[in-house]
């Protein structure tokens, strides 16, 4: 299934060629090049047109981007998701705790994203996966996917438009209520998936807000100005509070059957084709709250 996107020419848009036209629509030159080499389509009025032409007030023009093969390895594996919101363009899925977003050589095939592939073969939709965040394996909740590569690129192309914010419990009870932690991310060492903070990594942002505290406690809200790997479990584990139940993080951890206590619980994004804010939350976990249930009883 191709994605097929209409746009009506406004007076002040007479007069632009297509390309340019193309161009100020955010659709790539990479992309304009793939329309004319694999199969999508430019249409003005009905009419195949290159991107010469020259656009009049009131045009339709159409683009048919072309067909996107899904990855060959890719296998369908039966789980039922938790879809908060679907259109013809993304997904909204709540990621139970568990279970990875894409495949790897450890977990090759109970994924997010072989889930997915079940979950379009019932639906009968012939759409590809692109995750525009991505969630831990250990993590739980909120995360979109983009059904066509166009939409999943003009998600990103600003990604500070994307609120995400977390849930999370951390060992200790915090001094500071609120803070931002601005401390840039690097491998630890090139090839190994532990990070730390470093001077030449990339840029990272985490605001914190305490929501609660316990004598070796705290419940924080996270909200992520950048997207890094790990980011949140870094950061708070750079200020002396890593995440309860993260082995990779904090050496003296216990590794429990909740996992890390770490969740997307908001999503808020501007959508690309309708234009307008999105946003969607969820509870705090079960996990979390039989965690409370049973530390704070004992």
């Amino acid at each position: 299934m191709e994605l097929t996107l209409n746009y009506k020419i406004a007076t002040s848009e007479a007069g632009m060629s297509l390309l340019n036209y193309l161009k100020r629509q955010n659709i790539s030159r990479k992309m304009t090049v793939a329309l004319k080499h694999r199969g999508g389509k430019l249409l003005v009025n009905g009419t195949s047109q290159t991107v010469r032409c020259i656009l009049k007030e009131g045009d339709l023009v159409t683009v048919i981007f072309p067909q996107e093969p899904r990855s060959q390895g890719l296998s369908p594996y039966e789980l039922k998701l938790n879809i908060v919101y679907e259109d013809p363009y993304l997904l909204v899925i709540d990621k139970p705790a568990g279970i990875p977003t894409i495949p790897s050589l450890r977990h090759p095939h109970e994924t997010l994203a072989n889930a997915i592939i079940y979950y379009y073969h019932e639906q009968h939709l012939d759409s590809t996966i692109h995750f525009v965040n991505r969630l831990d394996r250990d993590t739980s909740g909120l995360l979109i996917v983009a059904k066509y590569g166009h939409i999943h690129h003009l998600l990103t192309q600003e990604l500070k438009q994307i609120q995400r914010k977390y849930y999370a419990v951390v060992k200790g009870a915090m001094n500071s209520s609120q803070g931002t932690i601005n401390k840039p991310i690097a491998r630890v060492r090139p090839g190994q998936v532990r990070r730390c903070v470093r001077a030449d990594g990339q840029p990272a942002i985490t605001h914190f807000r305490a929501i609660k505290k316990w004598p070796d406690l705290t419940l924080v809200e996270c909200q992520l100005e950048t997207g890094r790997t790990h980011q949140i479990r870094v950061h708070l584990a750079h200020l002396g509070h890593p995440l309860i139940s993260d082995t990779l993080y904090d050496e003296g951890a216990i590794e429990l059957e909740y996992g890390q206590l770490l969740h997307s619980y908001h999503l808020s994004f501007m959508h690309p084709i309708y234009k307008r804010e999105f946003s969607f939350e969820t509870d705090l976990p079960s996990r979390f709250k039989t965690f409370f249930k049973e530390v704070l009883s004992s």
